[in-house]
């Protein structure tokens, strides 16, 4: 279900809720290397920057899993709000953000010592995250809510954006000019500008669309959608569809499924 990259390792991490392990895929070969066993229901992942560190949101035990990417037997874990699901990680890799989805908040961690600093209260049932480039601006998409929380890293403050129905996902493009969210109950992607913090169009895609990124060199736009068994390929800069790709069943991919380009001998 979640997905995390690493160009720098050349490791695809994919979460299994029901298998309790993370399956660690090598993108020079595309095979699986290696199924961490996780003794708890992972869902979201996210990796630092510097690719040291694998985070693990377990989602029936309310906690965090940090795991040495070295060497995965080192691993650290701290409790959280109920049911733990999206994560995002600031560019200095100093602070993780949790999405609480039964407890309505985001935790924010201190990486180093792995302590929450502050609990930030949101919409109904936070799902995914996103963050700015630059580390200011934190969203969060609220499942029940139908909105998505815009939030001031620094001091927490918040507001609020309405959205589709049942929103899922959230990414941003390259400048954080624009937010777009997937809304799994009327199949499409609503597009909000970050500036005037308002939902400016929305793009049909999909059935049942989840997971969302952004590829920052085609500037394209790519949505998951289990229902159909597709992902649709949105051209950013008129928010148009141009294509449709055909996937195994009930495709997710929750979390962070473009790669940055890394060249290799």
């Amino acid at each position: 279900m979640g997905v995390a990259i690493s160009s720098k390792l050349n490791r695809v991490y994919i979460s299994n809720v029901e298998g309790k392990s993370i399956s660690v895929i090598d993108t020079h070969t595309n095979q699986v290397i290696e199924e961490l066993a996780i003794k708890g229901s992972p869902v979201g992942l996210a990796i630092s920057p510097d690719s040291t560190v694998l985070y693990v949101a377990d989602w029936y035990d309310d906690r965090i899993i940090a795991i040495n990417t070295a060497d995965v037997l080192q691993q650290r874990e701290i409790a959280v709000g109920k049911a733990p699901a999206g994560m995002t990680i600031s560019p200095d890799s100093k602070t993780l953000y949790v999405a609480n989805r039964d407890s309505d908040d985001i935790a924010v961690i201190d990486t180093a010592n792995l302590t929450i600093t502050s609990r930030i209260n949101v919409g109904k049932h936070p799902f995914g995250l996103a963050l700015s480039q630059d580390g200011s601006t934190l969203y969060a998409v609220n499942v029940v809510s139908n909105t998505l929380s815009v939030i001031n890293s620094a001091t927490g403050e918040t507001v609020s954006i309405k959205v589709g129905d049942h929103p899922y996902c959230v990414a941003l493009s390259a400048d954080s000019k624009y937010a777009y969210v997937t809304n799994t109950q009327d199949d499409s992607v609503s597009v909000i500008d970050t500036t005037l913090k308002q939902t400016i169009t929305r793009i049909k895609v999909g059935e049942v669309p989840e997971g969302i990124s952004f590829d920052p060199l085609s500037k394209k736009l790519y949505v998951a959608s289990w229902g159909s068994n597709s992902v649709s390929v949105i051209d950013a800069s008129n928010n148009q569809v141009i294509d449709t790709i055909a996937t195994g069943q009930q495709s997710r991919a929750f979390g962070q499924f473009i790669s940055e380009v890394t060249t290799h001998d």
